[in-house]
C-alpha cells in the first residue's frame, strides 16, 4: 500500500501533550516522499475541529495520541468527509495503562467500520512510522496502530441503476393473420336473419309451452288454430283466482296473471 507519494495531501493531528521534538524523525520521514511541502499540515487536537473542513481535502490523515482518541466518533466523522475516496487514515494509540485495552482496540475498528471505513492490516504499510515514535510512547508493543481506507466513491454521491427494459409478455398478431379470419356474416342462413312472427311465440300461460292442453281454456287452443277467441269471462271454480296465484289451483288458467277484481278483464301492459 503507498500512500505517501510526491503529489500526496497528508495531514497530521498531533495531541496536545506531544512536542514537536518528540516527532521530529517521525514527520521527517512523512515530508521525504512528499515533492510540496505545502502538501503536508500539522495540526493540533484542539485546533482540529477548525482546520477540518467538509470537502474531501487529504489524501492520508495520520493521527498519533498520547493515550486514546478523545471525542473518537466525532473525529472519525469528521475525517472520512476530510479524506478523498480512497483515502488512507492511520491512527497510533495507547491502550496500555487500562484493563480493558483488547475491548478499546476492538471497539474502535467497530466505530471505524460504522464510520464508513476499510479497516486494512499494518502490515500492508509500505513504511515503518510506529518505530518513530519511540520518543512520545515508552513500549511501542502496547500501541495501537489501526488503519482504515475510504471507499473509492465520495460519501453521498449517487449512481443511477440500468436494469435494462422491461420485456412485454403481451401476446402480438402480425397483419397477415387478419386474411385468415372468418367473416361472421358468412356463418349466418337466411332464415337466421329472419324475424320470427309473433304467432310462433305464443305459449301456454300455465305450462310455458307452445303446444295447448287438452282441456285448454286460456284461449291458446283457439289462437293456433286460427279460431277467434270469443271475448268472454271465465268462471272460476274456487271463486279465488282473481286474488293471485297465492290462491290458485294448479291448473289455474289464470296462474301467473296478475290479480284482478271479479269480472273484470286481465289485460297485462306491453311490458309483461
Amino acid at each position: 500500500m503507498t500512500f505517501l507519494e510526491e503529489n500526496s495531501s497528508v495531514l497530521v493531528v498531533l495531541d496536545s501533550d506531544i512536542s514537536s521534538n518528540d516527532v521530529a524523525d517521525f514527520v521527517k520521514a512523512v515530508k521525504k516522499p512528499l515533492g510540496n511541502v505545502e502538501q503536508f499540515t500539522i495540526v493540533p487536537t484542539n485546533e482540529l475541529e477548525t482546520r477540518l473542513s467538509n470537502s474531501s481535502s487529504y489524501d492520508t490523515i495520520i493521527s498519533v495520541f498520547k493515550h486514546s482518541c478523545p471525542n473518537s466518533k466525532t473525529f472519525l466523522e469528521d475525517s472520512l468527509k476530510a479524506i478523498k475516496p480512497a483515502g488512507i487514515l492511520i491512527i497510533y494509540e495507547s491502550f496500555e495503562q487500562k484493563k480493558d485495552a483488547q475491548s478499546l482496540y476492538d471497539k474502535r475498528v467497530s466505530n471505524l467500520k460504522l464510520a464508513g471505513f476499510k479497516v486494512k492490516s499494518p502490515a500492508d504499510l509500505d513504511i515503518q512510522l510506529k518505530n518513530l515514535l519511540l520518543c512520545v510512547y515508552k513500549d511501542l508493543n502496547n500501541i495501537s496502530e489501526i488503519v482504515a481506507e475510504k471507499p473509492s466513491f465520495e460519501i453521498g454521491s449517487s449512481v443511477t441503476l440500468n436494469f435494462g427494459q422491461a420485456s412485454s409478455n403481451v401476446w402480438k398478431l402480425d397483419s397477415a393473420v387478419d386474411e385468415d379470419l372468418i367473416d361472421e356474416d358468412d356463418l349466418l342462413d337466411e332464415t337466421d336473419v329472419l324475424k320470427p312472427q309473433a304467432s310462433s311465440l305464443r305459449v301456454c300461460s300455465t305450462t310455458g309451452k307452445r303446444k295447448a292442453c287438452k282441456d285448454c281454456s286460456c284461449g291458446l287452443a283457439e289462437e293456433l288454430s286460427g279460431k277467434v277467441v270469443e271475448d268472454k269471462t271465465v268462471k272460476s271454480s274456487c271463486g279465488n283466482c282473481y286474488l293471485g296465484d297465492a290462491f290458485r289451483c294448479a291448473s289455474c288458467p289464470y296462474l301467473g296473471m296478475p290479480a284482478f277484481k271479479p269480472g273484470e278483464k286481465i289485460v297485462l301492459s306491453e311490458t309483461q
